[in-house]
């Protein structure tokens, strides 16, 4: 017999995962804890692209899904950019019982544990009806013990099977889920360390780096000249955002923002500014606060001309 969770108590958290915030965060603390959070698969930054337009004044987004601040004109003319997107998944297909199958998304080289962190671990689903909460399924070790052959074999995609509860495909239609919705790990920025000074999640050194990005043009006064901050989609695809904003501007001069082994663009990139992590490309990615604060002080100086 299946067990399946209180569809009531199902829906109410990922209502309470899904509900932004009342008011935008101020301090760059809780722009870091914000923003760890967030979720934005390649290709699929449309939510967290939503969300940057409301925490950015003056913002838009352009026909490559970029979030775009341009303020000034003239000569010279400065581009600060972070990547949006993350390496993640979609939904590959659903079974005749509920369960949710998995594709990859993205082409950045993740390395053979990347699928594996997923193995009986919760993920969040983003439907057409909002994020719903699931499950990766753990192969039985009771059921597999002495059979012959391949049941030592590491977990990979083709074992990864989805519990959110349902029991059909009607079920999981019901709660806006198609093949191709996007789903991540269920993230919670997870800060340790001497007085809480380092933060953990996946994909956290990007998106502290996008956080002091959000931060720094938040209260930067803009130098001479044209000042653009952007938010880039698909990083992680084919880095389509960089290229659009390098047809845009060309003779800009480009200051790329990430994690230290991500932080290159498309175009003449003066420099990339990347936040060293910790334990890169795990459920653990960790980055130091004061890291972040002084990538903060410098994006900041760096928008104002000096």
């Amino acid at each position: 017999m299946r067990w399946l969770p209180n569809s009531a108590a199902a829906w109410l958290l990922a209502l309470a995962a899904a509900r932004p915030a009342a008011a935008p965060a101020q301090g760059l603390d809780s722009l870091v804890m914000r923003v760890g959070a967030m979720s934005a698969v390649t290709g699929l930054e449309g939510a967290m692209a939503d969300t940057l337009l409301t925490l950015l004044p003056g913002s838009h987004r352009d026909r490559a899904g970029n979030v775009v601040q341009v303020r000034g004109s003239g000569e010279p003319v400065r581009v600060a950019a972070c990547p949006m997107d993350e390496m993640g998944y979609v939904i590959g297909g659903v079974t005749t019982e509920g369960y949710l199958t998995l594709r990859r998304v993205g082409g950045t080289a993740v390395g053979p544990l990347y699928d594996q962190f997923l193995e009986g671990q919760r993920v969040t689903v983003f439907g057409r009806r909002g994020a719903v909460p699931g499950v990766v399924g753990v192969r039985s070790t009771h059921l597999a013990r002495g059979r012959a052959g391949g049941d030592d074999l590491p977990f990979n995609l083709d074992n990864a099977y989805v519990d959110i509860g349902a029991a059909s495909p009607r079920d999981v239609a019901a709660l806006g889920i198609a093949v191709l919705s996007p789903l991540t790990r269920a993230k919670n920025v997870h800060r340790y360390g001497s007085q809480g000074g380092l933060a953990a999640a996946p994909w956290m050194a990007q998106r502290a780096a996008c956080a002091a990005l959000l931060s720094a043009a938040r209260r930067a006064t803009p130098g001479p000249g044209m000042t653009i901050v952007a938010f880039t989609a698909q990083r992680h695809m084919a880095n389509t955002g960089a290229a659009f904003l390098a047809l845009n501007y060309p003779g800009a001069e480009v200051i790329t923002v990430g994690a230290a082994a991500d932080s290159s663009g498309a175009g003449r990139v003066t420099s990339g500014w990347g936040l060293s992590a910790r334990y890169l490309r795990t459920p653990v990615e960790t980055v130091a606060l004061a890291d972040i604060a002084q990538l903060e002080d410098r994006l900041a100086a760096w928008l104002g001309g000096r």
